[in-house]
């Protein structure tokens, strides 16, 4: 496990559970649908969109041996050759034995030179409706990226943003503006990690 932390829910806190995505982890991406009232249709679509792009360039990185399926096979490649190119999917599931779905992917690519490029990051359609009272699953995942950056000794996470998540990248970054790009450096990352024990705290403090 890469990380647990809590999300908010319309009903409450919910936690969730980040991990490296295993072989066939990437069945359930693919049965992302759009709930049947959604107030952005075209943020639903999006994410059914990347989820699958995800899956189909992760299965890609498989083929050639370039994928790792779990954080020891991720240092273990890296150990062997330190210039590997490897890629990995971050997945978040709920915790609970009524909840099983994937609720957010993340497709990432370590670099030759131990960096991490952020390809694609997506929340499940049910959870991306501005209106839906679910908050805290994108920057979760990305708090499980700055996890991994701190296990393999990365410095810097980048990646392209799109004219819909510039937004969400500027407020992980504490309102450093972002246009098409964003960097995270070892300060953001640390910060990032920083918040784990204020999002399993959101969880002790408001369950019964």
């Amino acid at each position: 496990m890469i990380a647990q932390l809590s999300i908010q829910t319309p009903s409450g806190p919910l936690q969730v559970r980040l991990d490296i995505a295993r072989m066939g982890d990437d069945a359930e991406m693919k049965k992302w649908k759009a709930p049947r009232k959604h107030s952005r249709p075209d943020l639903a679509a999006d994410s059914i969109e990347l989820a699958r792009l995800a899956g189909k360039r992760w299965r890609y990185y498989l083929r050639r041996n370039e994928a790792a399926t779990s954080m020891d096979e991720l240092l273990e490649k890296i150990a062997k050759n330190p210039n590997s190119e490897l890629g990995f999917i971050i997945i978040a599931k709920a915790i609970g034995e009524s909840v099983s779905s994937t609720l957010g992917v993340a497709w990432c690519r370590r670099t030759w030179c131990n960096h991490l490029v952020l390809d694609f990051l997506t929340v499940h359609p049910a959870l991306n409706d501005p209106v839906s009272g679910y908050r805290g699953m994108g920057s979760a995942i990305f708090i499980g990226i700055a996890v991994i950056a701190e296990k393999i000794g990365c410095h810097l996470v980048w990646g392209e943003a799109t004219e819909t998540s510039c937004t969400f990248y500027q407020k992980l970054l504490g309102g450093t503006p972002v246009l098409d790009h964003f960097f995270f450096g070892s300060q953001q990352l640390a910060a990032l990690r920083g918040q784990l024990p204020a999002r399993l705290k959101l969880k002790r403090d408001t369950t019964p």
